[in-house]
C-alpha cells in the first residue's frame, strides 16, 4: 500500500494554520454551542410534559381495565346471571375481546363473556394455558407481555386465578395506538409505548408493532423497565438518526412509554449563526494560512538542512556535521538545535567505537567459557565414571552383617557420583550447544520407542515416590526425522523434572500427538504444585529454578530446561510451558510438520518436505 507524504514546507504550514485557526474556530463555535443548549433544554421541558400526559391517562386506562375485568372476573363466579348487555358494553369500551374462565389442569372452559365474533375456545391450547399459569396469581390480576392474537392483532392478557379456576382476558392494544398517535410535535416529533417486556404496543411505524418488535437492548428502555424516568438519547432504527427522548413508566403492568425527537429539527434555529458567522472564519483562516506559509518559508532551509545530515549519519558516513550558515541561522533556536545535532553526531562515534570493541570482549569471553565447560567436563567425567565403578564392584563384595554400614557409605558415594556425572553431562551439553558444536547426527527416530526409553530411564524413582506413570499416543506409528540422542534427552529431562518435583502418590503423563497441520508434540503433564506465572521465563534460563524447586527437598542445577529449549531450537521446534500454582505442569515441545516421515507404497521413507 503506498503511503502518502507531505514537504516539510507544508507540514510546518498546516501546524501553523492550525495554531491560528483553533482560536478562530472556539470564537465561531461557542454562540453556537449555547443555542443548541437553550434548545435542547426547551425541548427537554416539551417532551416530559407530555410523557407526563401520556403517564397520566395509562395510569387511568390501567385503573379502568383491572376494575372492570375484576368486576367481570367474579360475575362469572356467579351461576346464571344475565347481564351481557352491560358487560359487553363494558367491555368494547375498553377494548376487551373476551373474558374466558377456565379450569386450572385441565384447561377447559367453564364460563365466558365475549364480544360478538370473538369466543373463546372450548379448551385453552397447551402452550397457552401453561403461559397462563405462569403469569397467575392467587387473587390477583397479572399483566402479560405484548404478543399476537389467533387473530393475527396484538393483545394482552390479563389474567387472575381463584382456587382450580383461572380467568383471562384478552386486550386489544389500539387504545395504546390511538394515545401515542396523539402525540405529534414539531417535524417528526413522537411517542412510543412499551410492555413491561421492552416490546412495542405502540409506534409510529405500524411495522414495528404488528409483529411487537423489542426495544429490550436501548438503554433507555432498559431504564423504563427498572421503573426509571428521566431524559437521554439513543439511535432509532427505524428513523435512522439519533433522537432526544423523555421516558416514564407506570407501575404495577410496567408499560413505558418514549417521547422522542430526532437531534437533527433542534439544531435548525442556529442555521442562521452559521451562516453570518462563516464568512468571518473564512477570512480570518485565509490570513493564518498567509502568516503559516510565510512562517513555514522562514523554517524549510535549516530544517531541510537537518534532515540530509541525519540521513548521510543513518547511512553511515562520519561526515553527518551542520555548518553553521544558511536561511534561519541566526535564529537562536536554530543554532541550539545545530549545536545539539552535532553533540549527537560525535557521540555516536564514540558510542559506536565502545560498542564494536565491547562485543568482541563478549564474543571472545563467551568461546573462553565454552571451552573452560568443555574442558573442565571432560576431565572431572573420567575420574567420576571410575569413581562409581569401583564404588559399585566394592558394594557388590561387601558381604556380612559387619559390612552393611559399608555397604551404606558406599551406596552414598555411588548416589553422589551419579549426580555429579549428570550435572557434568548437563554442563557438557549446555557448552556444546552454546559454542555450536552440538551437530545433529538425523535419522528416523521411532517416537513411540522414544517414549518407552524414557520411561524406563526414570529408574525406581516413580516406584520409590508410588508415582503413576502413564504412556499415551504411542499407539501410534510416529517417526520423526531428528537426532535420536537430542529426543531422548528431550524426554528424560521433562519427564525426570516431572517425577523430582511431583509430591507422592501423584501422576505424571508422557506422550505424543498429531495435529491436524501435521506437527508432532511431545508432552509431559503432571499433577504437581505447578509453577506461578511470573517464574515460568526465568526457569527456562540456565542455572534458575522457581520457588518451589529451590525448597523441595530435590538436588539440580537447573540446567534441564535450558537444555530442552536449545535442542528443540536446533530442531527448529517450539518448547512451551503451561503451569498454574496447584493446577499441575504441562511441558510440550511442537515439532514441525517438515520434521514428520511419511512412508511410501514401496516402503522407503523418506523427510516430509
Amino acid at each position: 500500500m503506498t503511503r502518502w507524504h507531505l514537504s516539510l514546507k507544508t507540514a510546518a504550514a498546516l501546524a501553523f494554520l492550525a495554531v491560528a485557526a483553533i482560536p478562530v474556530w472556539l470564537a465561531w463555535e461557542l454562540p453556537q454551542g449555547v443555542a443548541i443548549k437553550m434548545e435542547k433544554e426547551q425541548a427537554s421541558d416539551t417532551h416530559a410534559a407530555y410523557t407526563n400526559a401520556v403517564i397520566m391517562s395509562l395510569k387511568r386506562y390501567h385503573s379502568d381495565v383491572e376494575t372492570v375485568f375484576g368486576m367481570l372476573a367474579d360475575d362469572l363466579e356467579i351461576p346464571h346471571l344475565n347481564a351481557e348487555e352491560t358487560r359487553t358494553a363494558a367491555m368494547e369500551t375498553l377494548r376487551f375481546n373476551h373474558i374466558c374462565q377456565f379450569d386450572v389442569l385441565t384447561g377447559a372452559l367453564k364460563a365466558s363473556v365475549v364480544i360478538p365474533g370473538r369466543p373463546c375456545p372450548e379448551v385453552a391450547p397447551a402452550k397457552r394455558l401453561e403461559l397462563i399459569r405462569s403469569i397467575a396469581v392467587e387473587n390477583q390480576v397479572r399483566f402479560s407481555g405484548v404478543m399476537i392474537s389467533p387473530l393475527g392483532t396484538p393483545m394482552l392478557l390479563l389474567v387472575r386465578r381463584a382456587g382450580t379456576r383461572i380467568t383471562v382476558g384478552s386486550l386489544d392494544t389500539g387504545y395504546f395506538r390511538e394515545l401515542a398517535s396523539a402525540i405529534r410535535f414539531g417535524i417528526d416529533g413522537h411517542a412510543a409505548i412499551v410492555d413491561q417486556n421492552g416490546r412495542l404496543l405502540a409506534h409510529p411505524d405500524p411495522s414495528w408493532t404488528n409483529p411487537p418488535k423489542s426495544m429490550a437492548e436501548i438503554d433507555l428502555v432498559k431504564a423504563l423497565m427498572e421503573g426509571k424516568e428521566g431524559a437521554g438519547r439513543f439511535f432509532s432504527p427505524s428513523k435512522n438518526a439519533w433522537m432526544a427522548s423523555a421516558y416514564g413508566s407506570v407501575k404495577g403492568p410496567g408499560w413505558g412509554i418514549l417521547v422522542n425527537q430526532p437531534e437533527q429539527e433542534l439544531e435548525t434555529i442556529i442555521t442562521e449563526i452559521k451562516r453570518s458567522t462563516f464568512k468571518v472564519l473564512l477570512i480570518a483562516l485565509a490570513i493564518a494560512t498567509a502568516l503559516a506559509m510565510l512562517a513555514a518559508h522562514v523554517l524549510l532551509d535549516p530544517i531541510k538542512r537537518i534532515r540530509l545530515a541525519a540521513e548521510r549519519l543513518g547511512s553511515g558516513e562520519g561526515d553527518a556535521l551542520i555548518a553553521p550558515t544558511g536561511a534561519g541561522s541566526r535564529l537562536t533556536e536554530i543554532n541550539d538545535l545545530r549545536a545539539a545535532f552535532n553533540a549527537m553526531v560525535l557521540r555516536i562515534r564514540r558510542s559506536h567505537r565502545t560498542e564494536i570493541a565491547a562485543r568482541k570482549e563478549a564474543q571472545e569471553a563467551t568461546r573462553t567459557k565454552s571451552r573452560f565447560l568443555a574442558n573442565m567436563s571432560h576431565e572431572l567425567r573420567t575420574p567420576l565414571n571410575a569413581i562409581i565403578g569401583f564404588a559399585e564392584v566394592t558394594q557388590r563384595r561387601m558381604d556380612g552383617p559387619d559390612r552393611e554400614r559399608d555397604r551404606e557409605y558406599l551406596g552414598y558415594i555411588h548416589d553422589s557420583g551419579l549426580h555429579l556425572l549428570s550435572i557434568i553431562n548437563d554442563l557438557l551439553d549446555l557448552s556444546r550447544i552454546e559454542a555450536g558444536a552440538w551437530l545433529l547426527e538425523e535419522e528416523e527416530v521411532d517416537v513411540s520407542k522414544a517414549i518407552f526409553d524414557s520411561r524406563s530411564m526414570l529408574g525406581t524413582m516413580p516406584t520409590e515416590k508410588k508415582i503413576d506413570i502413564t504412556l499415551k499416543g504411542i499407539d501410534r506409528s510416529v517417526m520423526l526425522w531428528a537426532d535420536r540422542r537430542a529426543i531422548r534427552q528431550i524426554l528424560l529431562n521433562l519427564s525426570t523434572n516431572a517425577v523430582l518435583y511431583t509430591q507422592d502418590g501423584g501422576q505424571v503423563v508422557i506422550g505424543c500427538s498429531v495435529g491436524e497441520a501435521g506437527s508432532v508434540t511431545l508432552f509431559v503433564e503432571d499433577n504437581g504444585p505447578g509453577i506461578d506465572s511470573e517464574e515460568l521465563a526465568k526457569i527456562r534460563a540456565p542455572f534458575s529454578r522457581g520457588r518451589v524447586q529451590e525448597t523441595a527437598a530435590s538436588p539440580g542445577t537447573g540446567l534441564g530446561l535450558s537444555i530442552v529449549d536449545a535442542l528443540a531450537d536446533l530442531h527448529s521446534a517450539r518448547f512451551d510451558l503451561i503451569s498454574e500454582p496447584g493446577q499441575g505442569t504441562r511441558a510440550k515441545v511442537v515439532f514441525p510438520p517438515t520434521r514428520i516421515v511419511l512412508k511410501t507404497s514401496t516402503s522407503s521413507r523418506t523427510a516430509a518436505q
